[in-house]
């Protein structure tokens, strides 16, 4: 038994990590177009860093031979004239970085030249073994750098000497007045730089995402995030438009719908029946936590699905502020509940039946739509004639759905709930927050209507 909850244990952390890395490539390419900005914006601000900080260096330097006077070689051989030498030549350039840092060589130099100050960076190296010693001036000028090199090759000797004693300095060659600067102008390399640095941050920010944006991806998010059953889930649907008049309507009476999403319906529906027998329930409330969660299209094609069930249905748009059925029922504009909250027109005037609907005879769906839009829905959708219109509804269908705004924004699924026996909340994959759903729920609980479950929208 121990070994099989391990390896269960296991098989689950894999699963894990695969969703994580699903999650993070998916929403990557979501972000495409944050991408392709932090990627163009970092090498452009690397490109022109790179144009405003450059300063060219050049380098003069001169390598000279470094041969003890004959007073200090008295009596030596070749060999031992040879180690002095080279002694000679690695002590003077062991011992420049301290001349130099004393002060007493730039102070030198400095006044040679009629400068207060030394601004080249002045260096010497000797070659191991050998002595042959280079000294070398670095500047943003060339013609400067080559004149303290002169005035250094000029003052060195004298200075050293209290060092090293008295020495000659032979010139090998020199590199006179530098030609061509020793970091030449490569811009590009700093917007490459820069390109990879912004897809750098990229890639972080999506990590982070990853990691800390808390929102319902799978069936089991559900249950674990809102603490409810799954009634299923809708895939999302792929389409290929090549015109607008070819354009695909996600509703099960389409002929090209897919057959999944058609299964998928079939699966709610069954679901939302045994609630309904269970409970006793007839009038529903369709809501989401945020608009764009596709609560609607739910709301709609589960009507739908119902009436093709053999059951007589009544769908209406109570979403006042954003009425959207007519139009994914693909029905003209006209009037509708707004209208007759108003008191504008009858209910008998603006119920839409299963012909117009374009269903069969044998469908017995009864459709109510929107009207036109409402700032402030909740102050109609609360009064005595929107509970009337429901329960003379109720008394004719089998089911009533009420598509309502969301939950997470307003209060008119609040209101609405009053006439509802349980609510379905729709939840659109990997699009609204943990918290915002959870705030949604919350105020539907405080009119202590049942929650039925959850369904996620684009799976």
């Amino acid at each position: 038994m121990g070994n099989q909850e391990n390896e269960k244990s296991q098989e689950m952390e894999l699963i894990d990590i695969t969703g994580l890395l699903s999650d993070y490539f998916r929403i990557f390419r979501k972000m495409w177009a944050w991408v392709l900005i932090l990627t163009i914006s970092g090498s452009g601000i690397f490109y022109v860093r790179a144009r405003m900080q450059y300063q060219p260096r050049y380098t003069a330097s001169a390598t000279f031979t470094i041969n003890i006077q004959s007073d200090q070689q008295a009596g030596g051989n070749s060999g031992s004239s040879n180690f002095f030498d080279n002694s000679a030549a690695e002590q003077m350039a062991t011992t420049f970085p301290y001349i130099l840092t004393s002060g007493v060589l730039k102070r030198k130099v400095a006044k040679d030249m009629g400068t207060g100050v030394v601004t080249g960076n002045i260096e010497a190296s000797v070659v191991e073994n050998t002595n042959l010693l280079t000294i070398s001036v670095t500047d943003v000028d060339a013609e400067r750098a080559y004149v303290t090199l002169q005035s250094v090759i000029k003052n060195y000797p004298s200075v050293s000497e209290v060092i090293v004693g008295k020495v000659n300095m032979e010139m090998l060659d020199e590199t006179g007045i530098p030609p061509k600067p020793d970091n030449p102008r490569d811009f590009k390399r700093g917007a490459v730089k820069g390109a990879a640095f912004g897809l750098l941050l990229a890639m972080a920010w999506t990590a982070l995402l990853v990691v800390t944006r808390r929102t319902v991806r799978k069936e089991e998010d559900i249950h674990r995030w809102m603490h409810t059953r799954c009634l299923g889930a809708v895939p999302e649907i792929h389409e290929k438009r090549r015109t607008r008049s070819s354009q695909m309507r996600k509703v099960l009476t389409d002929p090209k719908i897919d057959e999944k999403f058609l299964e998928s319906f079939r699966m709610i529906r069954n679901k939302v029946e045994y609630s309904a027998h269970t409970y006793h329930m007839k009038t529903f409330l369709i809501t989401s936590a945020l608009a764009g969660e596709g609560k609607s299209t739910v709301a709609v094609n589960l009507a739908l699905s119902l009436a093709q069930s053999g059951k007589k249905v009544v769908l209406i748009d109570c979403d006042l502020r954003h009425p959207t059925d007519r139009k994914i029922l693909d029905l003209d504009s006209g009037d509708g509940l707004a209208e007759i909250l108003e008191k504008k027109v009858k209910m008998s005037e603006c119920l839409i039946g299963s012909t117009e609907l374009g269903l069969t005879s044998d469908v017995e769906l009864l459709f109510l739509p929107g009207g036109s839009t409402m700032k402030d829905g909740s102050e109609f959708l609360g009064t005595e004639l929107m509970k009337h219109i429901i329960e003379k509804m109720e008394k004719w269908a089998d089911y009533v759905i009420l598509d309502s705004a969301p939950a997470g924004l307003l209060t008119d699924a609040v209101v609405l709930a009053q006439y509802a026996d349980g609510a379905i909340f729709v939840v659109r994959k990997d699009f609204a927050r943990v918290d915002y759903i959870m705030d949604g729920m919350e105020h539907l609980a405080e009119s202590r209507i049942q929650i039925v479950g959850g369904i996620l929208n684009g799976a």
